[in-house]
């Protein structure tokens, strides 16, 4: 979490460095890469936690995937070098050309060292994993300081030479943005970079064909999130049109925000996968006190941020506050994506991931079409609804279908008192205004501390009535 809260807080730094339009970009780019990583990575993480388990040896599935995945990566890699300038024309006018190529170079690297990663974490070796992840996000934001803030510094007081400051004036913010991601997704490729070379395994091609099996309907499911999660990002310039891209930049900003309640379902993510594919014994109680903790800290973060917009807002500059309206909605919506993914465990442990393929599918479906719709008539917070009702689906498909393949004793009435509770005192917040800043905020903690005391009573009192 706090490697990519570092990460994250990039965003206040991009607003203030970079026009709306170029930050618009930086965003539709990210959507992009966020959809295509997971194409890339073809859902081999999960294929390898499961068949790691199943009595396979683990160093030669590993050698075997990793192989696979540097051909598959090397060559999007080779692609991007000869096609980078097609599709710059092709979308962008003849634009941004270098810095497509580096989103291939990104993504090359990037889906490549995702398996060594999610070895770190099936070993638990959670210190090495996040001492990489914090060099590698350490990095970007290094490189980013470098390019967009000391070196105009330098060269604004001439500790440059010319050359330089015309090489560098050469190319946009666009370009400085990825290419301080690519030379931080370097340096983590080469921190890693010893985990495969030091391996003594051979390459079994006989494990590729029962992994891919599996793990393609995960792919199926990671495209349908990641294009739930992300269409708007991609098509909201063209919906827009007019300043589509100044307006995308409004909105990947305050989406940002909402953001992290994203930081808190992916760190959950990265524990609570190996740990459910390595603990089938703990029994399916253990899974609903997850659920009933995983609820309450999502509607935390909710209230937390929400009630406390002002002091949030710190990051922004005036022209993006003006798209906090979206911030709840994003906010909700992700918690929801954070409860399906808590409740897709049933159809991993059963595999059956294709029932998951389905769900994903129909969240995208929901989601891109209610963006076409929305989005021209009410603006860039149909986006917000549009994510919030694909999430809202594919949360209930999976619960209702998980009741039949794997039930699990979900406490679904408490978890609902917590979504009134947490409603009731979003509500109250927006009805009562009080001018006198301190009294404002001291009335904000107390209806949320009432909100956390309101998390005992009901564990401790209400359980067994309510379950």
């Amino acid at each position: 979490m706090i490697g990519r809260l570092l990460n994250w807080l990039l965003m206040p730094f991009y607003i203030r460095t970079l026009s709306t339009f170029e930050y618009g970009v930086v965003v539709n780019f990210y959507g992009i890469i966020s959809v295509l990583l997971v194409v890339l990575t073809y859902g081999l993480e999960t294929g390898f936690f499961r068949f790691s388990g199943k009595g396979y040896n683990e160093n030669t599935i590993f050698k075997t995937l990793v192989t696979l995945l540097g051909i598959t990566s090397g060559t999007f890699v080779l692609l991007g070098l000869f096609f980078h300038g097609s599709i710059s024309n092709l979308f962008y006018g003849g634009d941004h050309s270098l810095s497509i190529f580096l989103v291939f170079l990104i993504l090359g690297i990037d889906s490549f060292i995702a398996l060594p990663f999610a070895r770190l974490r099936l070993q638990n070796r959670a210190v090495r994993f996040g001492v990489v992840k914090i060099i590698n996000i350490g990095a970007n934001i290094f490189f980013n300081l470098f390019f967009l803030l000391l070196m105009p510094y330098l060269i604004k007081h001439q500790y440059v030479s010319s050359h330089v400051a015309s090489l560098y004036h050469f190319f946009d913010g666009i370009f400085y943005v990825f290419l301080s991601n690519a030379l931080s997704s370097i340096i983590a490729f080469l921190l890693l970079i010893p985990q495969i070379l030091n391996l003594k395994a051979i390459i079994d091609f006989n494990i590729i064909k029962p992994v891919l099996i599996y793990s393609l309907p995960v792919l199926f499911v990671g495209i349908t999130g990641m294009l739930t999660q992300n269409i708007d990002k991609i098509i909201l310039p063209a919906l827009l049109n007019d300043g589509g891209f100044s307006q995308l930049a409004v909105y990947g900003a305050n989406f940002k925000i909402g953001v992290l309640m994203s930081l808190f379902t992916q760190s959950f993510r990265f524990a609570f996968e190996p740990f459910f594919f390595k603990n089938k014994g703990e029994g399916k109680q253990a899974y609903a006190t997850v659920m009933n903790y995983f609820i309450f800290f999502g509607l935390v973060i909710f209230l937390g941020v929400t009630l406390f917009i002002d002091v949030i807002n710190i990051v922004l500059t005036s022209e993006y506050i003006q798209g906090n309206s979206i911030i709840p909605i994003v906010l909700i919506a992700l918690l929801f994506y954070g409860i399906y993914f808590n409740l897709s465990l049933w159809y991993k442990l059963t595999d059956r991931t294709w029932i998951g393929a389905v769900f994903g599918a129909i969240g995208a479906v929901i989601t891109i079409s209610l963006n076409v719709v929305l989005v021209p008539s009410i603006g860039v917070i149909g986006s917000a609804i549009a994510l919030l009702c694909g999430y809202f689906v594919m949360m209930i498909l999976s619960g209702f279908f998980g009741r039949k393949y794997y039930p699990v004793p979900y406490r679904l009435k408490q978890y609902i008192i917590y979504f009134i509770a947490a409603g009731i005192v979003f509500f109250v917040d927006n009805q009562i205004s009080i001018e006198n800043e301190y009294f404002s905020y001291l009335f904000k903690a107390v209806i949320f501390a009432l909100f956390i005391g309101s998390f005992f009573v009901i564990n401790r009192y209400g359980k067994s009535k309510i379950s």
